[in-house]
């Protein structure tokens, strides 16, 4: 008598009984590839008041999401902290990659150094802009351990530092971002 209540299965006839359900039979479909259809249109600037609105192709959007645009993950280690809000309140704007002490740290993707510096909070670091408007930082690495100097090119894979445990930090790790026209995103988009 599931679904009915100890009352309800006492005022119960047997016209009520409930129904037994039998599950469709099991169909083996062929294995076919998923595909999906992305229409293509034109980016346009559409103004509107004082504000610009600019269509984006769909296209590119379903690319940059299925793909994304760096090519090589930073550090070949777990993660341990992902991008998003935390327990605290706390909104972390990157992931933590839980990486060995001195383990090298690689350019996700080509692109320029644009920074090079150690601060307070992200300790030693570097910047990376890969054009089209995105960015890449590699944070709490060793200090001095950058092998690379602001305005230099570099390449995918290439060793740009070490993993560390400078500035804020309770741990070492590589604490890694990336921007998107100047606003940090989910980086897990935009890795392979």
């Amino acid at each position: 008598m599931i679904g009915l209540t100890v009352p309800a299965a006492a005022v119960a006839t047997p016209e009520q009984q409930p129904s037994t359900l039998t599950p469709a039979p099991w169909e083996e479909l062929p294995p076919e590839p998923q595909s999906l259809y992305v229409a293509e249109f034109p980016a346009s600037p559409t103004p509107r008041d004082a504000f610009g609105v600019e269509t984006v192709s769909p296209l590119e959007i379903a690319v940059a999401a299925r793909t994304g645009v760096l090519e090589v993950w930073p550090s070949n280690a777990p993660v341990n902290d992902g991008y998003g809000w935390r327990d605290g309140g706390e909104f972390h704007n990157g992931i933590d990659i839980m990486a060995d002490y001195g383990s090298p740290i690689v350019a996700a993707s080509a692109g320029v150094v644009t920074t090079v510096t150690e601060d307070n909070g992200w300790g030693q670091y570097v910047k990376i802009d890969h054009g089209n408007g995105v960015a890449t930082l590699y944070a709490h690495m060793i200090s001095g351990s950058p092998t690379v100097v602001e305005g230099q090119t570099v390449s995918a894979g290439q060793v740009i530092g070490s993993v560390g445990d400078t500035g804020y930090v309770t741990f070492f790790h590589l604490h890694f971002e990336v921007y998107v026209d100047g606003s940090r995103v989910d980086p897990y988009s935009w890795l392979p």
